[in-house]
């Protein structure tokens, strides 16, 4: 039906606004060239794991500055930071906090709040216990900035960022999204995929949410062009609105296989037709205001009215 394929092509078009909002801030050739750029990249997309933005946001925030500070990491001393990254690898190892997980047998509990935690792990593991000690930092979001005090809350974060640490270590991944880039381009999206969900709490809405930002931002390359299904995050937002939107699918896999066919055949992009999606879906109280003054509300009676 038109109406429906005007739908998806207006998603579409949100898509867009997605990349304006949130991606055209990231400099393609920086993010190419600079590690760090490249980590920051990286964490402002593996942080956002099923809690408020805004406070995955100042996780992000808090732990850029607290490395930063840690290795001395400026534009002009990046080749020295990083080697001193690369120094302290036996302390990116997440069995110091698994094997504590075991011994206490707090299965997914969160060991960070174990009595014990500071004196037989972080006391033992000098990054460990920096990205568990809270400190002020300088947050920026939605327009503004702000100061708060903040550390990592969860063990399952800590052991995310080491296990980024850790795999950044060794020099042909020391640029991520360069790394994740050239896998794609060289090897497809499956490859890349795997990468990541061996990573310590990245989840498949984790791991295509960063496919999918990388295939944006190198849209006119194309370099996600098949296995879209890798590309196609899938949150509570994008679950809400596909079901406003008609789909009745059960699964992710099967939301996820709905909107790529219907992206065929109408011949939309489908990481923007995504991104689109969930900006839809996080941002749809702004869209309606924007366009409230567009169009006329009547209020019918209902049946039972005076």
């Amino acid at each position: 039906m038109k109406s429906d394929d005007n739908l998806m092509k207006n998603i579409e078009q949100l898509g867009e606004r997605y990349c304006r909002k949130y991606l055209d801030s990231w400099d393609k050739e920086e993010l190419q060239n600079n590690w760090w750029e490249a980590l920051k990249f990286f964490f402002s997309h593996s942080f956002m794991r099923g809690r408020r933005d805004k406070l995955s946001n100042e996780y992000y925030y808090f732990t850029i500055k607290t490395l930063e500070k840690r290795f001395q990491i400026t534009n002009e001393n990046l080749d020295n930071s990083y080697n001193e990254v690369k120094k302290l690898k036996e302390h990116f190892n997440k069995e110091y906090i698994l094997t504590f997980k075991r011994a206490k047998n707090l299965g997914r509990g969160n060991s960070i709040k174990h009595k014990d935690f500071q004196n037989e792990v972080a006391g033992q593991n000098r990054i460990i216990d920096l990205l568990i000690t809270r400190k002020e930092v300088e947050v920026e979001w939605d327009n503004k900035t702000y100061t708060t005090e903040i550390s990592l809350g969860n063990d399952e974060d800590v052991m995310m960022v080491l296990d980024v640490l850790k795999f950044i270590s060794s020099d042909d991944k020391k640029n991520i999204y360069k790394y994740l880039k050239d896998t794609i381009t060289s090897s497809g999206v499956k490859k890349a995929y795997n990468e990541l969900i061996g990573i310590r709490a990245i989840s498949d809405k984790i791991a295509t949410l960063i496919i999918r930002d990388v295939g944006l931002i190198n849209l006119n390359s194309e370099i996600v062009n098949q296995d879209y299904e890798k590309a196609f995050p899938v949150d509570t937002w994008v679950n809400k609105i596909a079901r406003k939107i008609g789909c009745r699918c059960e699964s992710i896999e099967e939301i996820k296989s709905y909107f790529i066919n219907k992206c065929e055949e109408v011949n939309i992009n489908p990481l923007k037709f995504a991104a689109g999606l969930w900006f839809l879906g996080s941002h749809s109280l702004d869209i309606l205001l924007e366009h409230l003054g567009e169009i006329e509300i009547k209020c019918n009676n209902s049946p039972n009215s005076g």
